[in-house]
């Protein structure tokens, strides 16, 4: 109201100047007097009509700006609720992304978990899935008689089968071997001649048949003690053997078993896996009677001298300018009244052929690994991104551990991108994988050609391994340019893997003697993930402890390429008789041992 108010005001400021100038005419010029009365009361009725319309017309502009004011409000109102709805609409259309993006991911996750449950693990780009051939039966039960339902499709498009020349040598279907090892024994065959005496008629030839045989059996054995006295002295026990009798009673210290005994229920635990519950019921089966706990108690007398053995393995381990790897993986162990979730770490030095697993009560703490590396000056340490970035990360940028390279392995970068372009369909990842491929490819072509240290340093710093790293570069900084929203989660965890530890998964590349993957110690801890599967869970943290004693010289054995058998028997055997030389009693240097003790 007052907006128009202060328009009609300077409209009329505007049409009195536009009047102003002008000389006023008087129109009553030259009247009578009867003649301006009546002039005068015809201006005073038009005053008032105009007074009037005036009047009417200012009521009516009030209703008018009421109204007009109205509108303004609704108008107002009307532009805050659009301005809201706006708002839902935007946050619904986040929360609708959103959710998009989490089924995407359950998707992605759900078939995977499928994948792992029945389909093929190993880790590779899969091909185009092909067409799947046209089911007759099916378009039979389909049709109805109507031409709608009739298809052909097993019928029309059937290509003849191609005429192939047979090749001049055919393929092999049974799988044999390019040649044969002759069967046989270590040690002397047992012969068992014919007599001649015998032979009805002229003999033309002889020959031995060779036949195995595999004998188990169980021997109780006593030894008779003797308490006797000696003048002055006092009371004892003691065995004095008979001739063609064991000169010593041949139990292992601390236990009923003799070392072969304790060979073999070792051998059965901890290389082929079997439970203590399968063990006691197969000696039972033979006819002993012993408990589940005594056998336990059996193999822990073994560890207290095998645990001497890791000491000195684990000092060769951790030598100066070693190149380690290490990994960890989890174990159920018993804890009072429930089970909890530990974990069982293995330190690989493959230069020295060696590898240490140590429980450390089950701890997953950020310190377990750096109290275990104590102050031991290694080159490199090699291990996956997690406990890259958990465990090792910070502490190796400390004082002590500042000349320690830190690599992580490459492997685990492929198989994310592999795991992408399979489960997502990420047409980039399959790129990503070839190169990473194409770096490994050439890691083996220079393990085939048996380089050296510094022939291989060459070749990874030649132009064409700086091309392949210059174009994995590229790529990965621009599909991290490009916009994450439509992304898969695993390629987006392929690519912030990638991008985060770029700088440790590459020092290999600058010296010739780091390793390109971590794969020697998954396959170390495989053995400890089988045994984790058929025994389910450990009793307590001694089992736990025990299990990682036996596995770290097994393992070592195995990595030296030894027989495991032979080892445990000859160690077991060497410490019956009196032999502490641990230090040569190492898996290279046992047979020396053996024969000084």
């Amino acid at each position: 109201m007052l907006e128009l108010q202060d328009i009609i005001t300077t409209k009329r400021e505007l049409l009195s100047r536009e009047t102003c100038s002008r000389t006023p005419i008087n129109y009553s010029a030259g009247m009578a007097e009867d003649q301006k009365e009546r002039y005068i009361q015809y201006l005073a009725g038009q005053n008032q009509d105009l007074r009037l319309t005036g009047d009417a017309m200012k009521l009516v502009l009030e209703d008018f700006m009421a109204e007009m004011k109205e509108l303004k409000d609704q108008v107002a109102s009307m532009q805050s609720k659009h301005a809201y709805l706006e708002n839902q609409l935007s946050e619904e259309h986040k929360l609708r992304k959103s959710a998009e993006r989490k089924i995407k991911s359950l998707q992605d996750k759900l078939d995977y978990a499928n994948q792992e449950r029945f389909g093929d693990r190993r880790q590779r780009i899969k091909s185009k899935a092909k067409t799947v051939d046209s089911d007759r039966n099916k378009e039979k039960d389909d049709y109805d008689g109507t031409d709608d339902t009739l298809r052909t499709d097993s019928v029309g498009h059937v290509q003849s089968p191609e005429v192939k020349e047979p090749s001049g040598k055919g393929r092999d279907l049974s799988n044999h071997p390019d040649g044969y090892k002759m069967m046989g024994v270590t040690g002397e065959a047992i012969e068992h001649p014919s007599d001649l005496t015998k032979v009805p008629g002229r003999i033309i030839e002889r020959r031995m048949v060779r036949v195995f045989s595999f004998r188990t059996f169980l021997t109780e054995e006593c030894f008779e003690t003797v308490h006797y006295a000696e003048p002055g002295k006092k009371p004892k026990w003691g065995y004095f053997p008979s001739e063609g009798h064991p000169e010593v009673v041949t139990n292992f210290e601390g236990t009923r078993a003799t070392p072969e005994f304790l060979q073999a229920i070792a051998y059965e635990v901890y290389v082929k896996n079997v439970t203590f519950g399968l063990l006691h019921q197969w000696l039972t089966d033979m006819g002993m009677t012993v408990s589940k706990n005594t056998l336990r108690n059996w193999l822990t007398k073994g560890k207290k001298y095998l645990d001497e053995l890791v000491c000195v393995l684990k000092s060769i381990a951790l030598e100066k300018d070693s190149i380690v790897n290490c990994d960890e993986t989890w174990c159920k162990v018993r804890k009072y009244d429930h089970y909890k979730k530990c974990y069982i770490w293995v330190l690989v030095n493959k230069a020295q052929k060696t590898a240490i697993f140590f429980y450390e009560n089950g701890s997953r703490g950020r310190e377990v690994l750096t109290d275990f590396l104590g102050d031991a000056e290694l080159k490199s340490i090699m291990s996956d991104g997690y406990n890259a970035y958990v465990f090792i990360g910070n502490e190796l940028k400390s004082a002590w551990f500042k000349d320690t390279v830190h690599q992580v392995c490459m492997s685990h970068a492929k198989n994310k991108f592999v795991k992408a372009s399979n489960q997502s369909g990420e047409p980039t990842s399959e790129r990503f994988s070839e190169i990473l491929k194409e770096f490994f490819m050439r890691e083996r072509k220079y393990d085939d050609a048996g380089f050296t240290s510094k022939e291989r340093l060459r070749e990874r710093q030649s132009l064409e391994t700086k091309e392949l790293l210059i174009e994995l570069r590229s790529l990965l900084d621009s599909e991290q340019s490009k916009d994450s929203e439509s992304r898969s989660q695993y390629y987006r965890e392929a690519l912030n893997y990638l991008n985060r530890f770029w700088k440790e998964i590459f020092a290999y590349l600058d010296d010739g003697e780091l390793p390109i993957d971590h794969n020697l110690a998954e396959r170390t801890i495989r053995k400890l993930t089988t045994q984790r599967n058929n025994s389910l869970h450990y009793g307590s943290d001694a089992g736990a402890e025990m299990a990682a004693t036996y596995h770290s010289v097994i393992v070592t054995v195995k990595l030296h390429g030894s027989s495991i058998w032979n080892f445990i028997g000859t160690f077991f055997k060497n410490i019956f008789n009196g032999c502490r030389d641990y230090v040569n009693m190492v898996p290279d240097k046992i047979t020396l041992a053996a024969s000084q003790c």
